[in-house]
């Protein structure tokens, strides 16, 4: 049955001319070529935990300093890092409303989940996708939870289900772009809360949300699903906070983000 959010879509598609949804101009894709071809995305080397581009060295232990202090989440994998048109995709799709970009961001997620089913991440044993959960006050400003949409969309391509019960945001919290690691740490410490326990019991999963910074909020999640029973906890995110050693650096403009209340 198609629902409401998708019939919207549906009709706009009708009544305006096709254009790019992330830079306006005309044509048949949802993301055009030009906009594809500025995507930074994620290859090796990278940490083999959590996906963070690794500055070019020498062969050694392919782990970041964070992960070799220990995470809570099994292991992450994002598109491509946060910068350049997928940062104004991600933006546009959250901020802006524009659900379409849900289908191609969905799409690229997929491309991911695939690369790892070969000597990756155990991604295609996971039970479910679970969307990192919106504050209820927070869903009903934006009109729409953007991780849960991500979540529909990408369980279309790899036919798992999603469950969006079990876990829930029961406190507000402040914007993460504001805070420091610390604080972003803090921020969500006791934000989330793991439900239905007797689902959650012996599984694997895949937390879904649109970005990874730090990894604060992923790993409260990941956190609360494991002592629920979890056997372990994945995440995937369409983008990935910039390394400051990366050219891309260069190009950020976190005060873009700031202002959208990221």
């Amino acid at each position: 049955m198609m629902t409401l959010g998708r019939l919207a879509d549906e009709i706009a598609g009708l009544l305006f001319p096709p254009r790019c949804q992330v830079c306006g101009e005309l044509g048949d894709d949802l993301i055009c070529s030009s906009c594809r071809e500025d995507m930074v995305l994620i290859a090796a080397p990278r940490c083999v935990h959590c996906g963070v581009p690794l500055p070019p060295t020498p062969a050694g232990p392919n782990l970041c300093a964070e992960c070799r202090q220990g995470r809570d989440f099994s292991g992450a994998r994002s598109v491509g890092l946060h910068t350049g048109s997928l940062r104004q995709a991600v933006l546009r799709y959250k901020f802006q409303r524009r659900r379409r970009l849900a289908k191609p961001l969905a799409e690229m997620l997929a491309s991911v989940f695939e690369a790892e089913t070969s000597g990756g991440l155990p991604l295609s044993g996971c039970a479910a996708l679970v969307p990192v959960p919106l504050y209820p006050a927070r869903r009903a400003w934006r009109g729409f939870d953007q991780a849960e949409l991500l979540c529909r969309r990408l369980s279309e391509i790899v036919e798992l289900p999603v469950w969006t019960d079990v876990l829930a945001r029961i406190r507000d919290t402040q914007p993460q772009v504001e805070l420091s690691g610390r604080e972003r740490r803090e921020n969500v410490r006791g934000a989330f809360e793991a439900r239905h326990r007797y689902r959650l019991k012996g599984k694997s999963l895949i937390l879904v949300d649109d970005v990874f910074t730090t990894g604060a909020t992923l790993s409260a999640c990941a956190r609360m699903l494991r002592k629920a029973g979890a056997t372990a906890v994945y995440a995937l995110t369409v983008t990935r906070g910039v390394p400051s050693w990366h050219p891309a650096a260069l190009q950020a403009e976190p005060g873009d983000d700031r202002a959208r209340g990221r």
